[in-house]
């Protein structure tokens, strides 16, 4: 089973995304920052990382950036943001779920 963790200060957005992900044959764990994923990134690499900018601090995109080098990360940002991390695949506000969930597909099966 493939791995998701989604991550964002939203707990609507982190609940609704997993409930979706699990749907669709996912393991979808849920963090509020990458800190509090730190542990779990380290022990096992997952398959994808799900973020959600908003209210992140600007010390947590710079983390982002290191961790989109070497693991698929998939940005939801807001339509007029600047997200300077080239690797990561962004997605702009309004998005639907079933978006998010076919960009992720695409990149991990």
């Amino acid at each position: 089973m493939k791995t998701v963790l989604v991550m964002g200060r939203d707990w609507k957005f982190r609940a609704l995304l997993r409930a979706q992900l699990r749907e669709e044959g996912f393991d979808a764990l849920g963090f509020e920052s990458l800190d509090a994923a730190a542990e779990v990134i380290a022990r096992s690499a997952p398959n994808a990382i799900v973020f959600d900018t908003t209210d992140a601090p600007g010390a947590e995109l710079a983390q982002l950036s290191v961790l989109s080098k070497r693991l698929r990360v998939l940005v939801v940002a807001s339509a007029g943001e600047s997200v300077p991390l080239p690797e990561a695949q962004v997605l702009r506000r309004p998005v639907q779920l079933g978006q998010i969930i076919a960009a992720l597909a695409s990149r991990i099966r």
